[in-house]
C-alpha cells in the first residue's frame, strides 16, 4: 500500500489493491455497468446524464485535523470524457446529477466493503488522468464533497 499526499492518504497497490479493484468491478456491476476495473476497464459504467465513465481511483484520506477526532475521506474518481471543455457536452450542473448517483451507488458500497468509518465521500469527475490534488488548465475536473445521513449521501 503506498502512501501518497504528504502520508495522509492511501493508494491501493499490492492485496489491498487486488481488493478495491474486485469492490470496482462488484460494484459496476450492481450499477448495470458491467465489468470495470481501475484505468483501462474495457467496460464503462453508464451514469443518470447518459455518459460513459470509467472508475479510475479509490483513495482513503485522513485528515486528523478535522473533527473532534479526525476525519476518514474517501475520493472516488472516475474518467469522463464527456465533461472536456472542448466537447462541451456535460457542463459541471448537468453533472451534479451524476456525481450524487456516484456517491450513492459506488461510494456507500465501498464504504460498506471496508465497514463503514468513512465520515465523507468525495466524488471526482475528470476528462483525462491527474494526480489527486494537482492542477491542470488543460484538464476539466467536477468534484462533490457528501456526508453519509441515514444511509444516504448529503451534498455538502
Amino acid at each position: 500500500m503506498d502512501r501518497i499526499l504528504g502520508g495522509n492518504s492511501q493508494r491501493f497497490d499490492g492485496v489491498g489493491g487486488v481488493l478495491m479493484r474486485a469492490a470496482w468491478i462488484v460494484l459496476a456491476a450492481l450499477i448495470g455497468g458491467g465489468s470495470a476495473s481501475f484505468a483501462g476497464a474495457s467496460e464503462l459504467i453508464k451514469v443518470p446524464t447518459g455518459q460513459s465513465m470509467v472508475p479510475y481511483e479509490a483513495l482513503w484520506e485522513d485528515h486528523l485535523d478535522l473533527g473532534k477526532n479526525g476525519e476518514t475521506w474517501l475520493v472516488i474518481r472516475f474518467l469522463a470524457p464527456d465533461i472536456a471543455k472542448a466537447a462541451g457536452k456535460i457542463s459541471y450542473s448537468d453533472a451534479t446529477v451524476d456525481l450524487e448517483f456516484l456517491c450513492n451507488s459506488v461510494g456507500l458500497g465501498m464504504a460498506a466493503l471496508t465497514g463503514g468509518g468513512v465520515d465523507q465521500i468525495i466524488v471526482n469527475l475528470m476528462d483525462k488522468p491527474i494526480a489527486r490534488g494537482e492542477r491542470d488548465q488543460e484538464v476539466t475536473q467536477f468534484m462533490s464533497a457528501y456526508r453519509v445521513v441515514n444511509g444516504a449521501c448529503e451534498w455538502e
